[in-house]
């Protein structure tokens, strides 16, 4: 399929919008400054990973910001340091800061010229209002991953949309065994993986943008 043969686009953004993880390692700097070992950023960035994935079962009890606060303070046991759990409560407050990447403003602005967009990510609720504004998006497109829209036969059929009409643009990380069309951005990659299960690889939202205006002239 071409990039102009569906008619959504379902968006991670904390891989593909937000820069999440220069935003987690600039809020752990004030953890890292007592280590006394030196640690690598992509290190670090491993460890908390590995801390998240052990965590993200008790989503639904803890809340995103509950998760953000339970692992700086296992990463700091794991790293032999000490964290208060007010430390752990500014740090899960940072991911309001977390900045956008140079290029999702514009693609984002131009894409929805020709998709629906749809954005998915975990966020507390106090803080959706303001997440959807910074995206130009309103609150009925910001989509928890753990509802799994493309399985959710009503959502589908409210939306009037069908899993094949939605490509899904994610990060290497994402849950991708669901998707019916992939778009794999790989940001930072300077030899970009181009086999496999996904349709399309872009090392941008802005390569996106590209391959869709060389699409529409083919």
């Amino acid at each position: 399929m071409e990039l102009t043969d569906y008619r959504a686009l379902l968006i991670d953004c904390d891989e593909v919008l937000f820069d999440r993880n220069s935003g987690i390692w600039t809020a752990l700097q004030p953890l890292l400054q007592s280590c006394p070992d030196t640690l690598s950023r992509e290190q670090v960035l491993a460890e908390y990973d590995q801390v998240m994935r052990g965590l993200y079962p008790r989503f639904s009890e803890l809340g995103f910001s509950g998760l953000l606060c339970f692992a700086h303070r296992q990463l700091a046991e794991r790293l032999g340091l000490k964290a208060s759990w007010e430390e752990g409560m500014t740090f899960a407050r940072s991911v309001c800061d977390w900045s956008l990447y140079e290029d999702a403003p514009g693609a984002m602005l131009y894409l929805r010229k020709f998709y629906r967009l749809l954005v998915y990510g975990d966020r507390d609720s106090a803080d959706r209002e303001a997440f959807c504004e910074r995206l130009g998006i309103v609150s009925e497109d910001f989509l928890s991953p753990t509802n799994k829209p493309l399985e959710d036969r009503d959502w589908l059929l409210t939306n009037d949309l069908e899993p094949k009409d939605i490509l899904l643009v994610c990060g290497s990380s994402a849950d991708v065994s669901l998707a019916n069309g992939l778009c794999l951005i790989q940001r930072g990659c300077s030899e970009p993986h181009v086999s496999g299960a996904a349709d399309f690889y872009i090392n941008s939202m802005a390569d996106l943008v590209t391959q869709h205006q060389q699409s529409l002239r083919r």
